[in-house]
């Protein structure tokens, strides 16, 4: 086994054959081994010099050789951090052997538990290499060797001077035997190897494969192994009765964010005990009789050209990092030391944005080198999996590949997947539909706007041809599909006439056994309704290795057969907004289905009869300032009336209250001698005077068509013309203003949208501090200038790229408008925007107050009933000052709502914003669990839309969690279209005035729900504020915001930790991303 030299706390290193290493891998320079002022470490409870106290790791990288390559490799180990056990030993044991029994390297990683784990660890760090190499010795294959060498640790534990009755070790390793390697893996510690895989025409890419699958109850095989031995198998919310009895644990089809944090474990059938979270372990000997045992599951595989590096490490760098986010890691460096310090810096500040407390973390990196050597070194014929060896697939897994193949339920979840790195991991994903960036302030015949906008079935110049789509159907097929549909939460709503179109266009579909419907990772945009047939649902990992077969598309989840009374159906998901493919759906036997796609379903949700009135009407230029949905309301108002020649329309000094426009024909004015012939409006007085006394006398020249409708109707419709008119001249102008500001602006200049900002006129006066947020697209940082007496402030920055790539120019535009329509006169849960600006790279908006955090990030849930009521009121005032303007605001959760340094509640930004004024919209957009029933039913969002998104944070604020929390989104959906407010249940603690309160937000039906009153008439002085669950708020000292918000003290200290997290001289403006694409849309923002 070659010289050995213990380290005391966890690790067994080896020297390397030769002293020297390559100078690409493992060479010391200042440059390759950052020092403690470039570490990657965010703020948190432990200092650098705490940190280095705590890890272990060479001095350099070191190298050996087996087969034709040359490997360079190093480890990394960190002491986890337990704030009420700062002492707590290191669990985490390795060892890296690269002479070992001869031409073979071993490397290893052994994660301990309970009160002597590390004990644990610390024995099979040095039996399992021993065991092997005495087995080895005795002649034994390599794969019965590792499976003995485990077995045989395990049994020899148990008579070990410590107790490992409740405490054990995972085992993870890699034993080099020429160009093959052989993976054992007992428990859930992890080994990958990094492959590089080019498509055509594309770079190449390093992704991350699989040389283990966690051994855990997540797992079915595992699962239904251990069951058969009176196991039960529960989360601890599940076993204290806190949640129902279930095996979903957030694995459905293909999510893999753990909800919870805790996972399903392993319970005695008579106690609640041992609760381990793994099925194999060495140690644990109370669990063996529940089934948990040390055999290892191995994997072979021979190296080659497309493999670039091997990652082993323990489950404290992947509770909260995928396998391809430590590849993302790793292959940034050329050194293995670094790389391992890297992912160790990177998990460690994974888990404080999530815990308080971190893991230990364990990371051996293994980087392959050339081949020194001309002739590959084949495996031996004599080998286990010679059979295999001739036809070798590209991954050259040529052993255990069954293992790799059980892929749903192969890796426990990732929890944080998904989730920017500053948010909560509780946060929830907010869905953009794909329309969203057609919101606009401007009426939609500005064609400039239009012309730049991408086409969409909601658009009123795609009109949808209903009778061009219609599919021939027997009258029996038709009664057939009303009866499958009827029932669905996404058709059970729809008016007759749309049911009835949604039939006219599906599509009948003979499909064959072995035909794949639906394949997972695509992009979803069709619904299908089983008929006839059996079908498969079949689920892979991100992480399962590529194949040619069938397994390719993952293991059988689930199998629907559709019956004459049971018709099952697949991608409902399809017909609310664009998302991948969460799993494949496979006929395995003959059948039938039926199917629409998207642009079809959505186009007959949002298809008016009246296209041709809208014209007619978009025409009048009386109603230019009058948006699209404003039009398509009042279409919904007009009558049509027909005059024949020489009758009377109207008479001089007699009420007239009808507005016309004729569509044929001709109207004389007697007075005036003028013709109104088509597309002209006649009567505008009507509409637009304080009497509806006619100044003239009209007559109908011939045969007259004209469209028809009151002035009460109007207003009733879209609200008092002249009131329109003015709120439009307003809005141009500051809009006229804004954009010629713009022209005379240079680069870097701050261009004021409200009163200039005292001593700062360029990004340049801004000292930037620490970054709050950021998403996918902007980031939000806190930013002072040199005035010392001046209050810090919130700049959002986007790179031009990423606003070019995400097609943002029209809802960066609209914001800009909102913002511009609502002033800078604000309640406090809007923050205005002060400034904007843009550089050679980014766009940015300066909002006038400091931001600390999204309310996620607090975890403050449920609250105190008075501070909910605070919350509340603050957001009532926002919500009015949004309907006021015809602005839907759709940023009403967790998720979205910014926390400032005051603690008040913010609205920052408008990008998920909507002008509809009294219309609709139909894009679906927002926080899943916050989405209204409209939005699910087809009947479009509007104003009091928002009023529904209040009441679930409320009862979010008050309960801890949503009605819907804990569904699979498409139950979720079922269960928000068909909600009922009875329904909800309350913890002792809310009071009756609250629960009453919130019921009455949560009603299904807009116009039945508290607010909607409130959405047309905008009393600010009436509605919901005059509810008695608001009976004791001070409004005036409100809006005056001279009263204390009850995040205050929480948002100061947060507020202060920001100021002091990171050197200001490391802060740049610009966010580094370069700028490759046109120019001139620049010019608008």
């Amino acid at each position: 086994m070659g010289n050995c030299c213990s380290n005391a706390s966890a690790a067994t290193v080896i020297p390397p054959v030769r002293p020297s290493v390559s100078a690409s891998a493992a060479k010391e320079t200042p440059a390759s081994r950052r020092s403690s002022e470039g570490r990657r470490y965010s703020a948190g409870p432990l200092t650098v010099k705490d940190l280095d106290m705590r890890t272990l790791a060479p001095p350099r990288a070191n190298v050996f050789t087996s087969g034709n390559y040359t490997f360079s490799y190093a480890f990394v180990s960190q002491r986890g951090y337990y704030p009420d056990a700062l002492h707590k030993p290191n669990q985490d044991a390795f060892t890296c052997l690269p002479t070992f029994h001869g031409d073979k390297s071993f490397f290893g990683v052994f994660d301990g538990h309970g009160s002597t784990g590390e004990h644990c660890a610390q024995f099979a760090r040095d039996k399992v290499p021993d065991l092997l190499a005495e087995n080895l010795k005795n002649g034994m294959p390599v794969s019965n060797a590792l499976s003995l060498a485990h077995i045989d640790a395990n049994s020899l534990i148990h008579s070990a001077s410590f107790d490992d009755s409740m405490s054990g070790t995972t085992a993870i390793s890699i034993l080099f035997d020429g160009n093959e390697i052989h993976v054992s893996n007992v428990g859930d510690s992890r080994a990958i190897v990094a492959q590089e895989v080019s498509s055509d025409g594309e770079a190449p890419q390093l992704v991350a494969k699989p040389l283990s699958i966690d051994q855990t109850p997540f797992r079915k095989d595992e699962r239904d192994r251990v069951k058969k031995t009176g196991a039960r198998i529960m989360t601890v919310d599940q076993l204290e009765g806190y949640e129902p009895i279930h095996e979903n644990w957030g694995l459905t089809l293909g999510d893999e964010i753990d909800e919870s944090g805790d996972p399903p474990r392993i319970w005695h059938p008579h106690g609640d005990y041992p609760g381990t979270a793994f099925t194999r372990s060495i140690g644990d000997q109370v669990s063996e009789e529940l089934g948990v045992f040390a055999e290892p599951e191995i994997v072979t595989k021979t190296l080659g050209a497309h493999d670039k590096f091997l990652v082993i490490a323990s489950d404290g760098v992947f509770e909260f990092l995928t396998s391809q986010a430590v590849v993302n890691i790793v292959k940034l460096y050329k050194d293995p030391l670094e790389a391992s310090r890297a992912v160790v810096e990177e998990a460690y500040n994974r888990w404080l944005q999530f815990e308080v407390r971190t893991d230990d973390i364990t990371c051996i990196c293994i980087f392959l080198d050339d081949a020194p050597m001309a002739a590959p070194i084949m495996p031996a014929v004599s080998r286990e999996a010679s059979a295999n060896s001739t036809k070798m697939h590209r991954n050259s897994i040529i052993a255990g590949r069954e293992v790799l193949l059980a892929m749903e339920d192969s890796l426990r979840p990732v929890r944080g997947l998904g989730v920017d790195t500053n948010k909560s991991w509780r946060s929830r994903q907010t869905i953009i539909g794909a329309d969203a960036v057609h919101i606009s302030m401007l009426p939609d015949d500005d064609e400039a706007s239009r012309a730049s906008l991408p086409s969409s079935p909601t658009s009123d110049d795609a009109p949808f041809d209903l009778a061009a789509h219609t599919v021939a159907k027997s009258e029996e097929d038709k009664d057939a599909l009303w009866n499958m549909v009827q029932h669905n939460f996404l058709f059970s709503h729809l008016t007759d006439d749309k049911l009835n179109d949604v039939i006219a266009v599906m599509d009948k579909e003979t499909v064959l056994a072995g035909q794949v419907v639906i394949r997972q990772g695509d992009d979803g945009d069709k619904f299908y309704l089983a008929e006839a047939g059996k079908y498969d649902v079949r689920v892979k990992s991100p992480e399962m290795p590529t194949t040619d077969d069938d397994h390719e598309l993952g293991p059988v989840v689930h199998t629907y057969t559709a019956t004459a009374s049971a018709h099952p159906t697949f991608g409902e998901l399809a017909l609310m907004y664009s998302k991948p493919r969460a799993a494949s759906v496979v006929a395995t036997s003959n059948g039938t289905l039926w199917s629409i796609r998207r642009s079809a379903f959505r186009s007959i949700l949002v298809r008016r009869p009246l296209r041709n009135v809208v014209a007619r009407l978009r025409a009048v230029s009386l109603l230019k300032p009058l948006t699209s949905a404003q039009l398509h309301l009042l279409a919904e108002a007009i009558k049509t009336v027909v005059y024949e020649k020489d009758a009377v329309v109207c008479k001089e000094g007699h009420v007239h209250d009808k507005w016309l426009v004729v569509v044929s024909g001709a109207i004389s004015d007697l007075k005036t001698q003028h013709t109104y012939s088509t597309h002209a409006s006649v009567t505008d007085f009507a509409l637009t005077g304080s009497s509806s006394m006619s100044p003239t006398t009209l007559v109908a020249t011939e045969t007259t068509e004209c469209l028809c409708v009151t002035r009460a109707a109007f207003e009733e419709a879209v609200g008092n013309l002249e009131t329109l008119v003015a709120t439009y001249q307003t809005r141009i102008a500051r809009k006229h203003e804004l954009t010629a500001a713009k022209k005379t602006t240079p680069l870097r200049a701050l261009l004021p949208l409200g009163a200039p900002i005292e001593g700062v006129s360029t990004l340049d006066d801004l000292i930037v501090g620490p970054t709050v947020f950021h998403d996918e697209s902007c980031a939000f940082r806190i930013v002072t200038t040199k005035n010392a007496d001046a209050s810090a402030m919130t700049l959002r920055s986007m790179p031009k790229q990423v606003a070019c790539d995400r097609r943002q120019k029209q809802a960066l535009a609209a914001e800009q408008d909102m913002l511009l329509a609502l002033g800078n006169d604000l309640p406090r849960g809007i923050t205005p925007v002060a400034a904007i600006s843009h550089t050679a790279t980014d766009l940015h908006a300066l909002f006038d107050r400091p931001i600390v955090g999204l309310l996620e990030e607090f975890g403050i849930f449920p609250l105190a009933e008075s501070s909910v009521r605070y919350y509340a009121a603050q957001l009532v005032l926002s919500l009015q000052r949004f309907h006021a303007e015809g602005i839907l605001c759709r940023s009403l959760d967790p998720t979205n709502l910014m926390v400032d340094a005051h603690g008040q509640l913010s609205i920052v930004g408008l990008r998920q914003s909507k002008y509809v004024g009294a219309g609709r919209t139909f894009t679906i957009c927002g926080n899943p669990e916050y989405i209204s029933p409209e939005q699910i039913n087809g009947h479009g969002q509007c104003l009091a839309s928002d009023y529904w998104s209040l009441g679930v944070l409320l009862y979010e604020m008050a309960v801890g969690h949503t009605p819907f929390d804990g569904l699979a989104e498409l139950d979720m959906y079922r269960s928000i279209a068909s909600f009922s407010p009875d329904t909800l249940a309350f913890p002792e603690h809310v009071s009756t005035g609250l629960r009453g309160f919130i019921e009455a937000l949560l009603h299904t039906k807009p116009n039945e729900r508290l607010g909607w009153t409130d959405t047309i008439e905008l009393d600010e002085d009436a509605g919901v504020m005059n509810e008695a669950f608001f009976e004791s708020v001070n409004w005036a000292a409100l809006k005056a915001n001279e009263l204390p918000a009850p995040l205050e003290d929480i948002a100061g200290v947060k507020f202060r930790d920001l100021l002091a997290s990171a050197p200001a001289s490391k802060r740049t403006l610009d966010l580094a991303v370069p700028y490759t694409r046109e120019v001139d849309w620049m010019a608008d923002f």
